[in-house]
């Protein structure tokens, strides 16, 4: 079975930044190790962040071009539906949205918010969706394999 994941922009961030931590889930991906979901708010999310002045000088923008069409061509793009359970940060529903409706196992973040809300965690397992960090992740993928 291909693992459906949701990848939190702040890894892709990461990734452009060229975070050695966050490298090998680019290279999982580019391996087909896991089926990556999107929706077009995570998308949007994603061009909006790498574009911002702080971080666009640190980014090269043909690395996050690259990126962005990887996104757009090799992902199961979804249509948000479901209102997610609450969370800490309103900013996060659209990962959490995106993974129910894209029927994911995994969301990947670097989000507090997201993966440390105890209460948070108990609802997305009625999803059967659990909250990784990068290594947990990485280790899943290892597994798997």
């Amino acid at each position: 079975m291909t693992l459906r994941v949701v990848i939190d922009t702040n890894i892709w961030i990461r990734i452009l930044l060229k975070g050695k931590v966050t490298l090998p889930i680019l290279k999982a991906f580019n391996e087909n190790k896991f089926q990556l979901i999107i929706s077009q708010e995570l998308w949007d999310e994603f061009h909006d962040v790498w574009n911002r002045p702080r971080l666009r000088k640190y980014i090269e923008p043909n690395q996050a071009l690259q990126l962005e069409k990887q996104l757009r061509n090799r992902s199961i793009w979804i249509e948000t539906k479901t209102i997610p359970p609450h969370c800490r940060d309103p900013k996060d529903l659209p990962v959490l949205a995106t993974a129910i409706d894209g029927k994911a196992n995994i969301i990947v973040s670097g989000d507090d918010d997201l993966r440390a809300d105890d209460d948070l965690r108990k609802a997305m397992d009625q999803y059967s969706i659990q909250l990784l960090g990068v290594n947990s992740f990485l280790k899943i993928l290892e597994q798997s394999n």
